[in-house]
């Protein structure tokens, strides 16, 4: 009885058009059969004071379902490296018994992640017959977390299983470092399953959003029921009827480069030409333009065209393949001052949106980034989608209006399984954009002056080992703005720092930092500790302006002297900020996360072996940049 991936995003997608329509406090969650289960994070990292943030998420997450035997049920487990039941999914069946059960629950408060662990309990025990679990039911995990966990391969392993078992997996992610885990851990597509706020005083931004998307999984057909065209047709007339309501303009950006074959470029045709077909087209309502690009632009429809649907689709329909480079930049340019210029005229109010379809990186990425943040500013929001694996998903995501715009897909056949989800995302953007702090996070928080000093024990860890450090170093250094005024850093690898180590002044550009961090090649690191804290930053009257001290720390192993290491980690966390950095599982967790139990924030890092350091390098760095 499984659906086609088709009609389980179809379905997916039928009660998104509640999304921004809705504004209520109660059931938006109408005949909806559902299985919910939260998993909540009440590890050491989260304090006690976050978790009950956590608690009064769920219940105002309920409060928006229709709850009962024959509606939505609710069950909740806490994890930290042990799982505890606070109650299955059978044994509440009104919303204030559920809410008053969700008051009772305790904070764990022990150390570790075991997310893999609370997610094989879910699956095998939450969702099981003898504890609520309906056939006929939606199952969907609610997964709520602020780290990594303390085995990604085992989570990832976890959490495939739990998809295969027909359980949707909805991912709250609190804080950016774990966004790259979550996004692999999430149901597909992950740009609707994974949800990210700062902290977790900001999860009530997310209850609407959340509670409207768990009511959009699919459905678990009868056997009477049928998944065919009909049921198509009808969630596409439900969409074509919301998005009646919201008048836009919207213009497709078709990559038309020669690194796409012919049969691929008529499937994007086919897929615009589909999308186009849910819109209510015409000059007060939808308008719809098409521009071609390759190394050059081709307009193909203008927004102002005076076509009727009919004809729109037939100019489409002919349109031939340009062939040539992929000059992104030029096609957004194009864009913004030829369609979305000052001329711009509209008897109507309406959305100014573009669509971008690609399957390749730009020529000169430089001039897309300018081109993109030029688009942001006058307010034009970008939809961007990258097809295949030649894109460079990093420069989508400056294209994107925001992580929500982008999407990743892995060939041509996925265009399917977005086009009804992109349509309502459109119908239901806001006329005024507006860019949001987690967007530009990336872009501004190192702007805030810091002395970074790295540390790591070379001896102990052998050379090899100490080259994957030096290289994460180095990428690390790539995402940093370093000069004066902004932030320098500096590398502590053993007790000679005469010879070998960097000290925080010694350098103000690129090329020297880099090169010392080469030559990089014995004492514990408990003294490496006392020497970061005694000699390694400048001393308060040696700096106009006072400027956070950060100490990033390398750990592999459980250190033979670990209390005086964490005695001489807690002296120095009286001056400075320090973030540790644990690579396999020789390391004792809950001595590394008591580091943390002065600061709010999260400040250790697991990698489960060196050669994935370096690519967690981007979440390592955000989570330095956002405590």
């Amino acid at each position: 009885m499984k659906l086609n991936m088709e009609s389980r995003v179809v379905n997916f997608i039928v009660l998104l058009t509640v999304v921004s329509a809705i504004h209520v406090s109660g059931s938006i969650c109408q005949n909806k059969m559902a299985d919910v289960v939260f998993l909540l994070d009440s590890s050491f990292s989260v304090w006690e004071s976050d978790f009950a943030e956590q608690l009064k998420f769920v219940k105002s997450v309920v409060d928006n379902f229709q709850v009962g035997k024959d509606g939505i049920q609710v069950g909740v487990l806490s994890y930290s490296s042990e799982i505890q039941t606070n109650f299955f999914l059978n044994e509440y069946n009104d919303k204030e018994a559920i809410k008053s059960a969700v008051d009772k629950i305790q904070y764990l408060s022990t150390a570790g992640t075991d997310t893999a662990g609370a997610l094989k309990y879910a699956r095998e025990v939450m969702f099981h017959k003898k504890h609520g679990g309906r056939e006929l039911a939606s199952k969907i995990i609610i997964l709520i977390t602020d780290g990594m966990s303390h085995d990604s391969n085992a989570t990832a392993k976890q959490a495939e299983k739990t998809k295969q078992a027909e359980i949707n997996i909805l991912a709250v992610a609190v804080g950016a470092p774990i966004m790259r885990e979550l996004e692999m851990v999430a149901s597909y597509p992950t740009t609707d399953s994974v949800f990210n706020v700062t902290d977790f005083s900001a999860l009530p931004s997310i209850v609407q959003s959340l509670a409207t998307t768990t009511c959009l999984v699919p459905d678990v057909p009868r056997d009477s029921e049928k998944t065919d065209t009909t049921t198509v047709s009808v969630v596409e007339d439900k969409i074509k009827k919301y998005c009646e309501k919201t008048p836009s303009d919207i213009l497709f950006l078709i990559d038309s480069s020669s690194s796409i074959w012919p049969l691929h470029f008529r499937d994007i045709v086919q897929f615009t030409l589909k999308v186009i077909d849910l819109f209510d087209v015409s000059p007060n309502k939808t308008r719809i333009g098409v521009t071609l690009y390759s190394d050059d632009v081709k307009p193909v429809l203008h927004l102002d065209n005076q076509l009727n649907s009919k004809e729109l689709k037939n100019t489409i329909s002919n349109i031939h393949q340009l062939k040539g480079g992929t000059e992104t930049g030029k096609a957004l340019k194009h864009a913004r001052e030829n369609e979305f210029n000052e001329n711009y005229s509209r008897k109507t109010a309406a959305s100014k949106v573009i669509i971008l379809l690609t399957d390749g990186q730009s020529i000169r990425p430089e001039d897309t980034l300018t081109e993109a943040k030029k688009l942001k500013e006058e307010n034009i929001t970008v939809f961007v989608i990258g097809i295949g694996n030649r894109t460079d998903r990093e420069e989508l995501k400056t294209i994107a209006s925001s992580a929500r715009h982008q999407y990743n897909l892995q060939d041509y056949n996925a265009l399917s399984t977005i086009k009804n989800m992109l349509v309502v995302k459109t119908c239901t953007v806001h006329f005024q954009f507006q860019d949001s702090a987690n967007d530009d996070s990336e872009e501004t928080c190192w702007d805030t002056p810091r002395d970074v000093m790295f540390v790591y024990d070379s001896p102990a860890i052998g050379i090899h080992r100490s080259k994957i450090i030096r290289k994460a170093i180095t990428e690390m250094y790539k995402l940093m703005l370093i000069g004066s005024n902004k932030t320098r850093a500096g590398v502590l690898s053993h007790y000679c720092p005469t010879d070998v180590d960097t000290g925080i002044q010694d350098f103000q550009n690129e090329q020297s930092f880099l090169q010392s961090v080469k030559r990089q090649p014995n004492d514990g690191l408990r003294r490496l500790l006392r020497v970061l804290r005694t000699r390694s930053f400048p001393r308060e009257e040696h700096i106009k302006k006072p400027v956070k001290k950060v100490g990033i720390i390398f750990l592999d192993r459980e250190e033979h002297d670990s209390r005086d290491v964490i005695e001489e980690a807690r002296r120095t966390a009286l001056t400075s900020r320090l973030f540790v950095i644990t690579i396999g599982n020789r390391v004792a967790s809950h001595a590394v996360e008591s580091l943390c139990s002065d600061f709010k924030h999260r400040c250790v890092f697991h990698v489960s072996q060196y050669n994935s350091l370096v690519q967690y390098v981007p979440d390592i760095m955000d989570m330095v940049c956002y405590s």
